[in-house]
């Protein structure tokens, strides 16, 4: 055993899109409560338990400022605690529902624990000034790292304005500042998505051709546009994080099947998969990019495997009958869903003490031969508790492993910065940590239609608002709806058909109320009722001012 522990960085992205007033069930705000109630809320207790047991530097979360806006508004709030105390009825529903197995009503006491103790989470957490004040909190007193974000969560890549780009991060950045009491020097891209200097790919228009993995080969349009990194770099961001694919590809790694987990290489083969282990400065700029090491990320989520579809686990889509909680396990992948065995939570709290066994073991296995190596694994923070309904038990059961093993330690990005500053500069290709690793997930014949909304509204939005053009209102609620419409989330629901319709709906509904104002501003028509109305339904960001700065500098 190395006397340099090898160290953990777990970076998580909270992340939803605007969903306030725009639908309940199945997607809207129904999906919201369900991130915020049995994602967020437990993963913040969770890191409140290990700061109390005295733990530091645990982990670094990553806070969009649409996760920021909607956790901070009272009626939400609100509405999650009544969302939670539904749940708790179910679990009464559950007992007395007859004609179910005597198995599956069995579990209403133990669903009923569960959402009883997190409603009083809940309360707790708003009297202390709600989730955001809490996270604050953490960050003061060393357990976490915040990352920020850009106002909407836009595909960064394809945005063809610079003026734009850096109009989305100072939004969102200074958001950030409002509620965390400082500024983040870290930053979650959209998509972990990365374009270097270049003109940017055209998403308007048909791909010259498109590979067996859906990877599409766009025209090239425009002037050439700085890298990504100079935005950063602009906004005094000094880490990013990409997936792995992009640093190894830059060091020269060969294409493979990027949907499956690569093996631990030989440390002393001098693979280019080891560029992972340590941050490296893109480009000329002092921007680090940190990359997630898949030979460990992908043994608990990946495109086709990971813990989550163990036997014992929960499963998320056998959902049984009306007034009853989700209450069969996986059994098999071959298993219809009416034909699952009942959920058992003991053998699934044995088998989650396997799996963090397992990948404290993975953990060691690429650490022991490294001294000091960082191994990134990156998650969307709805995967625990929410997809995977073990999930938060499985980080507690990790995470207090490796703060007892003296060859391990947990670290999060910037404290891995400060120690250890990167030296090695590489050239990155254009990235996300989508499908193939390339924009496969979000530009595709049905997104075509979203993109060339989006380039629309943007050129309507610049001259209806030239020369300072309509009322502050109206102007401000522009520059809202563009940067709602500019959510990368509406074309990667379409691309992997997740609730298309909603994502078409979305585009369609922001793009129709942006034409409305502009046309309002143009003719001298404006209703300020109507804007006040529209304001009130769609109030993010809160401060579009660098946005509306963005399409008119005469603002």
């Amino acid at each position: 055993m190395s006397a340099v522990p090898g160290e953990l960085a777990l970076v998580l992205h909270t992340h939803l899109p605007y969903l306030r007033n725009h639908g309940v069930w199945p997607v809207g705000e129904e999906w919201l409560f369900q991130a915020w109630g049995t994602s967020w809320l437990p993963v913040t207790r969770l890191l409140e338990e290990l700061a109390a047991e005295g733990h530091r530097e645990i982990l670094t979360l990553g806070v969009t400022p649409m996760v920021a806006h909607q956790v901070a508004d009272p009626r939400l709030a609100q509405d999650l605690g009544t969302w939670l105390g539904g749940q708790v009825w179910r679990s009464e529903e559950q007992r007395w529902h007859l004609h179910l197995p005597a198995q599956i009503r069995g579990l209403a006491g133990f669903y009923w624990r569960r959402f009883a103790a997190l409603a009083e989470y809940h309360t707790e957490v708003e009297a202390r000034g709600g989730l955001l004040a809490v996270w604050a909190e953490l960050e003061a007193a060393g357990v976490i790292e915040l990352l920020g974000g850009p106002a909407t969560h836009p595909y960064l890549p394809l945005q063809t304005d610079p003026a734009l780009i850096d109009a989305y991060l100072a939004t969102g950045l200074a958001q950030h500042e409002r509620w965390a009491g400082r500024r983040p020097t870290g930053l979650w891209p959209p998509e972990l998505a990365y374009r270097p200097r270049a003109r940017a790919a055209d998403a308007t228009r048909r791909p010259r051709r498109v590979d067996r993995q859906g990877t599409p080969s766009l025209p090239r349009t425009g002037p050439v546009l700085p890298g990504l990194e100079e935005h950063y770099a602009r906004h005094g961001i000094d880490h990013v994080l990409v997936d792995a694919p992009t640093l190894v590809r830059a060091a020269g790694g060969a294409e493979r099947d990027w949907t499956v987990r690569p093996a631990v290489p030989d440390p002393a083969a001098g693979s280019p998969d080891e560029v992972v282990h340590d941050a490296v400065l893109i480009g000329e700029h002092d921007v680090a990019a940190f990359a997630r090491d898949l030979s460990v990320a992908y043994h608990v989520w990946s495109p086709s495997a990971g813990y989550p579809g163990n036997a014992w686990y929960r499963d998320s889509y056998a959902i049984g009958t009306f007034g009853c909680h989700p209450s069969w396990r996986v059994t098999a992948h071959d298993v219809h869903p009416d034909d699952k065995a009942p959920y058992e939570p003991e053998p699934a709290a044995a088998q989650v003490e396997r799996d963090a066994d397992h990948l404290h073991g993975v953990l060691r296995e690429v650490t022991d031969p490294r001294p000091g190596a960082l191994v990134v694994a990156a998650y969307d923070t709805e995967l625990f508790g929410h997809w995977w309904f073990e999930g938060v038990e499985f980080l507690g059961a990790l995470l207090r492993r490796v703060a007892a093993d003296p060859a391990l330690t947990t670290t999060t990005l910037a404290s891995r910065l400060t120690r250890h500053p990167p030296t090695r500069r590489l050239a990155l290709p254009e990235s996300s940590w989508g499908y193939a690793k390339g924009h496969a997930s979000w530009v595709t014949d049905t997104t075509r239609p979203m993109w060339q909304e989006l380039r629309r509204a943007e050129q309507r939005a610049r001259t209806a608002l030239a020369g300072g053009r309509g009322s502050t209102a109206a102007r401000t609620q522009v520059a809202r709806e563009l940067a709602l419409l500019a959510a990368s989330d509406w074309p990667f629901m379409a691309t992997r058909g997740q609730s298309v319709g909603y994502g078409q709906d979305r585009v369609a509904e922001h793009a129709r109320h942006l034409h409305e104002l502009c046309h309002a501003i143009e003719t001298g028509s404006e209703d300020p009722a109507a804007i006040d109305t529209l304001a009130a339904h769609d109030d993010a960001p809160s401060d579009p001012g660098p946005i509306l700065a963005a399409l008119d500098p005469s603002d």
